[in-house]
């Protein structure tokens, strides 16, 4: 009986050693619900139980969703390139008036 808890003891080590390291190397955006240093927790404080929801819930082997467009106006090129074009256009005007109210004087 003590040889069964000794395996079955190192078996939860050993299985829950190899979770803790896939949380650890997995990606963040592989990673649902919780962050990676949650996950750890979770995993460490919980032995057996911790895996086997990391391993349910925590860790996607699918490929993140990548948004389509961007999220914000900030993050859209052509946007910021219109902006950039506006201001531009905004500082010659002024220039040019400047330029020729110095010029009546």
């Amino acid at each position: 009986m003590v040889r069964v808890f000794i395996v079955l003891s190192v078996v939860l080590v050993a299985v829950m050693l190899y979770g803790l390291f896939d949380c650890i190397a997995r990606d963040r955006s592989y990673v649902r619900i919780m962050p990676k240093w949650a996950w750890g927790l979770v995993i460490m404080l919980v032995p057996g139980v911790g895996v086997f929801l990391w391993w349910a819930f925590g860790r996607s082997s699918f490929k993140p969703r990548v948004p389509k467009g961007p999220l914000a106006p900030d993050d859209d090129p052509d946007f910021l390139k219109r902006i950039e074009e506006e201001r531009e256009a905004e500082r010659r005007r002024r220039f040019h008036e400047n330029e020729s109210r110095d010029e009546e004087i």
